[in-house]
């Protein structure tokens, strides 16, 4: 004797599981746009870039810019130019420097952290003596800036800049100012 489901019945079930993954993305969406400005974030495209830099596109944009969560552990919204997102897929992807001809601009409105060795210098990857050190929110300037030549600390400060991984092809100016509040 064969059991027989009817087709509504069969469509019912698998019901909860495509509602449970449209919240999923809609929650991912709300969460990866946080990083941004409400009107760039709003515009922008949504992707999701896994830790060795691939990067899945889940919504169409229409200003340029790209949201996501850093694949680091900290889960913390960026939302950059395109020039930001190339920035970002060259660094976990392990490429020896970013490939970008001009500077790239991104938004961590919710803040991020990074890797601090014992002597206070910032890194792209964890190491056995490195701590994690929670940044505030902030905005960067992709491009390789360099401590020596600009004059600007390469180390956070009171004063709210500074050139995050000098000396590296990732060097890159930090501004900590809270982008939803620049007007």
């Amino acid at each position: 004797m064969r059991f027989r489901v009817p087709l509504g019945s069969a469509l019912l079930l698998a019901l909860p599981a495509t509602l449970a993954a449209q919240a999923a993305e809609i929650e991912f969406i709300k969460e990866a746009t946080a990083g941004a400005p409400a009107p760039v974030g709003h515009a922008a495209a949504v992707a999701r870039m896994e830790p060795n830099g691939t990067v899945t596109g889940i919504r169409e944009g229409t200003n340029g810019f790209t949201c996501f969560i850093i694949p680091d552990g900290s889960n913390a919204p960026v939302c950059g130019d395109a020039n930001a997102l190339a920035w970002f897929k060259a660094a976990f992807s392990g490429q020896p420097s970013p490939p970008n001809t001009a500077p790239g601009i991104a938004y961590m409105a919710k803040g991020g952290m990074h890797f601090e060795t014992p002597e206070g210098e910032s890194v792209i990857r964890p190491s056995a003596t490195t701590k994690q050190v929670a940044e505030p929110p902030h905005w960067m300037v992709l491009w390789p800036f360099s401590a020596g030549e600009t004059g600007l600390p390469s180390k956070p400060n009171p004063a709210g800049m500074y050139v995050m991984f000098d000396g590296t092809p990732y060097a890159h100016l930090m501004v900590y100012q809270d982008p939803n509040r620049v007007k």
